[in-house]
């Protein structure tokens, strides 16, 4: 390896974390096609055929056929786990058992069709997310894809063929595949094996052609396919290249760099790269390279202003800190694999050819050796250069020269009374150590200062003849020249160490602050704690007050910023055309430049989140630093909303699920409910019609009563279905009025008639005549609904016992019976709406306890399930608060 070339140990760190994530998971292999019936399904059953004959523990996730005979013939040789049915509606679909698989864990599992959407009720929402599920769990995954399925892609698919892309899966998760085979097929080819019927059969095979499979379609989808593979490739060579620290460029693809400066030329040199390539269709970087020379407010935007031209055309722009240009230049070359540099004609200097050096050219051309240099000429004669000194920057507080005029003078006492132990030549050496202490404090204005006084005092107060700024000695003339040029120089080198040092320390500050912020957001769980946190990391940091807007439900952006702050026209105006274009614009752009504050697009991925304002406290424009921190910022900024908004898309989603299957359950239970008592109305009825039937008087009798009882049924599921409707609705209204629980509970067994029949039911009053402030009729409902239950779970003969009694100032309603129980992992359930215990008898919709709950809550009390301690049944427990009566009723007990 060449020893003039180090790597970039950052890139180096990434490409092997990158490598041991995917040693980490399992290993995913992915066919890759322009369009269904290329053969990407055959071509990763054979390659399972293959891996089973070598032994490999591999099964069937699922796999579509399609009716093709040779896919079908391959299929048949290898282990299928069966599908998982889901009801929906009054469907039954078939999705791929995720359980069964994780549960048996094979080495390898095959997942076809991977941009596939699962049934509602699966897991996940897509099948993609099903496959890193196994993948994390270690299991090996083998899958197939068509590149109109990439998020990327299916915009320009929809723009090829008119038809839009429902199925879509991001880029990123090709990204984790460790290995993506191309299935590939001409035009011609596969419209042959469309009229051979290998594709589709019949009508659909007739539609498909005079659609999505024309000619022109099928060979722009193939390009399509061909130049993500080859990105992939091309991706992949240059991780592995940065991870085995390889030499390059290797001509693979055509990739260009272009050095941009603060130069008014870097303008033409950058759309002269753009133009190359686009006509080599090839990606190109934009590099600066901050050499750490101070530029003016002009320069500064010049250089601003190059840069977004860049960012606007395309490019990759790239900043690093260097003081060697064309070594910059030719590392970057090499990490990227650029191929080919572009630059305008450089202007030799004549310091440069003392050097040895040469002009940049002549460095990119020695060090670049298999890179290829264009220079662009440029558009006017650059005059010609003089040089000119550029003073050293004298920013420091008045403080700091202060500080170094009293630490001189402090020397040059200490000085004064050691001069006849040490002569005066010794002196010199000290302010020399004293200028390198003053170095390491203080900024290079006090030091220039601190060293050109320290050289008068020297020679004034020390060289022979003293008081005088004449010198005798010839050589102590050497010396104090030398002296003065050692002084500077040391001053100035300290200074750069320390500049270095701040730009170190401000760094790993904005690296801080970027991972500190980052973690807020992992963290938040609504927009405004991510608009604090970007506000209050930004107004740390830079000087200045930050508005940040946000969009509607409608994406329609927000006037009033996310913590109420007023906005004027102008201002929203500015965010508006941001917001809509995407771009940049304000105070130091080219567009509405004049604008007290700075807009900045919150992007997303696929859209705008919002706007942020930075409004400066100072006029300065912002250092390229800062401008990279607060796009950075904005892009986690829009990220996080991103990522919270699809988060609450999902969890709407779960809810929608929820409730479509609470919909789905209800119909199914109320239908059943209704239509059982209905039949037996309509049966018994129909019976009574018949002359034979009715005139017995006993079987008349009978199924008046059935018609009656269903009625009674009926009637009940109705009640409940209405109470659930009132109480989800906040219609119902307790009509509450003092009541005698006593005489509640002894006019039950005539109100429940041939509800308990079959049982005894055992009234149990520990508390005589009690008075409860309730709704009568509402309260007579929730005995009804629990005494039913009771009754649908105890079998025949045996006691329903309801017990009356006091405990803590709260009155206890026991029912009791003698029934199976209720499963312990049940009990916090059964109080859910639609909720019935798995394996319980059919009956009921699941609404009786929910509305029994929701009514005593009502009340003020609360009701609870359990087993009863010797284990004969279950217990249900309503407790009322107590409170004490009025006096009158008191007086009339």
């Amino acid at each position: 390896m060449n020893d003039e070339y180090r790597p970039n140990p950052d890139r180096i760190l990434e490409g092997i974390k990158k490598e041991e994530e995917k040693r980490e998971r399992g290993h995913f292999r992915v066919f890759f096609g322009m369009c269904p019936g290329v053969g990407k399904t055959y071509a990763m059953l054979k390659a399972a055929v293959e891996q089973v004959r070598q032994g490999a523990d591999l099964v069937v996730g699922v796999v579509e056929t399609h009716g093709r005979r040779e896919t079908e013939e391959l299929l048949s040789d290898l282990k299928i786990i069966s599908k998982k049915k889901i009801q929906y509606k009054d469907t039954v679909l078939e999705e791929m058992d995720l359980d069964a698989i994780l549960k048996l864990k094979p080495q390898i599992v095959l997942v076809d069709e991977l941009a596939h959407t699962n049934a509602p009720g699966s897991r996940h929402p897509k099948r993609y997310q099903d496959v890193i599920e196994l993948l994390e769990a270690g299991i090996s995954v083998y899958s197939t894809v068509n590149v109109q399925h990439l998020e990327s892609r299916a915009d320009l698919v929809q723009q090829i063929t008119g038809i839009k892309i429902q199925e879509r899966i991001p880029d990123s998760i090709l990204d984790l595949a460790n290995q993506m085979e191309l299935i590939d097929i001409t035009a011609q080819g596969l419209l042959k094996r469309m009229k051979e019927g290998k594709v589709y059969q019949g009508d659909r095979a007739v539609r498909a052609e005079e659609n999505f499979f024309r000619e022109t379609h099928l060979m722009a989808l193939r390009e399509l396919a061909l130049r993500y593979t080859a990105e992939r490739v091309d991706q992949d060579l240059q991780d592995q290249m940065v991870i085995q620290q390889i030499m390059g460029p290797w001509n693979t693809q055509e990739r260009l760099l272009v050095a941009v400066s603060h130069s008014p030329f870097s303008g033409r040199l950058i759309r002269a790269t753009r133009r190359m390539a686009y006509g080599l269709e090839a990606p190109w970087v934009a590099l600066h390279i901050d050499t750490g020379e101070r530029l003016s407010e002009e320069d500064q935007t010049m250089l601003m202003r190059n840069l977004a031209l860049a960012r606007e055309l395309g490019a990759e722009v790239v900043s690093l800190r260097s003081s060697n240009i064309a070594g910059a230049i030719h590392q970057v070359s090499h990490e990227r694999n650029i191929t080919q540099i572009i630059m305008g004609r450089p202007q030799r200097r004549w310091w440069e050819m003392l050097g040895g050096q040469g002009s940049l050219l002549d460095q990119l051309v020695r060090k670049s050796s298999t890179v290829d240099v264009h220079i662009i000429r440029q558009e006017e004669v650059p005059r010609k250069s003089v040089w000119k000194w550029t003073p050293p920057g004298f920013d420091a507080a008045g403080a700091a020269y202060w500080n170094a005029f009293w630490f001189v003078m402090g020397v040059s006492f200490v000085s004064r009374l050691l001069l006849p132990l040490i002569g005066y030549r010794a002196v010199g050496f000290v302010f020399l150590i004293a200028m390198m202490v003053i170095g390491l404090v203080t900024t290079q204005g006090p030091i220039l200062f601190a060293a050109v006084l320290s050289a008068l005092i020297w020679n004034f107060f020390f060289i022979p003849p003293i008081m005088t700024f004449a010198i005798s000695a010839p050589e102590d003339v050497m010396m104090c020249v030398a002296y003065l040029l050692v002084a500077l120089l040391s001053g100035v080198l300290a200074a750069r160490i320390r500049a270095r040092d701040r730009d170190l320390e401000g760094r790993e500050e904005r690296t801080r602050a970027l991972y500190d912020l980052v973690r807020e957001f992992s963290s938040s769980l609504n927009p405004m704690d991510i608009c604090l946190a970007t506000s209050q990391s930004l107004e740390g940091l830079l000087n200045g007050k930050v508005k940040i807007l946000l969009t509607d439900s409608e994406g329609h952006l927000l006037k009033r910023s996310f913590n109420e702050s007023r906005l004027d026209e102008k201002d929203f105006a500015l965010a508006v055309w941001s917001f809509e274009n995407g771009r940049n614009a304000g105070w130091k752009t080219e567009t509405l430049s004049e604008s007290r504050c700075l807009s900045l697009p919150l992007k997303a991925k696929d859209k705008t989140m919002g706007v942020l304002l930075f409004y400066p406290r100072e006029k300065t424009i912002l250092s390229l630093d800062q401008q990279n921190l607060l796009e950075n910022v904005c892009a986690q900024t829009g990220m996080a909303l991103d990522r919270l908004r699809l988060q609450q898309q999902s969890e709407q989603m779960k809810v929608l699920e929820v409730s479509e299957n609470l919909h789905q359950a209800l119909l199914n239970s109320v239908s059943h409910e209704l239509r059982t008592p209905l039949t037996a109305i309509i049966g018994s009825a129909s019976a009574v019609l018949d002359e034979k039937v009715s005139a017995n008087k006993e079987t008349r009798e009978q199924l008046a009563q059935d018609i009656v009882d269903s009625s009674l049924r009926l009637n009940q599921v109705v009640e409940n279905l209405l109470d659930m409707s009132r109480l989800n609705s906040g219609a119902l209204r307790l009509k509450k009025e003092w009541v005698d629980l006593e005489d509640v509970l002894s006019g039950l067994p005539g109100k429940l008639g041939r509800l308990v029949a079959r049982h005894k039911l055992s009234l149990v009053n520990y508390l005589g005549s009690c008075y409860a402030q309730i709704d009568e009729k509402l309260f007579e409902h929730v005995l009804l609904n629990l005494l039913s239950n009771a009754v649908r779970y105890a079998p025949e003969g045996t006691e329903i016992t309801l017990r009356l009694e006091m405990e803590n100032r709260r009155i206890l309603l026991r029912i009791l019976d003698q029934g199976p129980g209720i499963p312990q992992d049940n009990l916090k359930n059964i109080f859910e709406a639609f909720y019935r215990v798995p394996g319980s008898a059919t009956g009921g919709v699941g609404l009786g306890l929910a509305i029994v709950k929701a009514l005593i809550e009502a009340h003020g009390g609360r009701v609870y399930a359990q087993n009863r301690k010797d284990m004969s049944g279950a217990e249900f427990v309503v407790e009322l608060p107590y409170e004490s009566p009025p006096a009158d009723l008191e007086d009339g007990r």
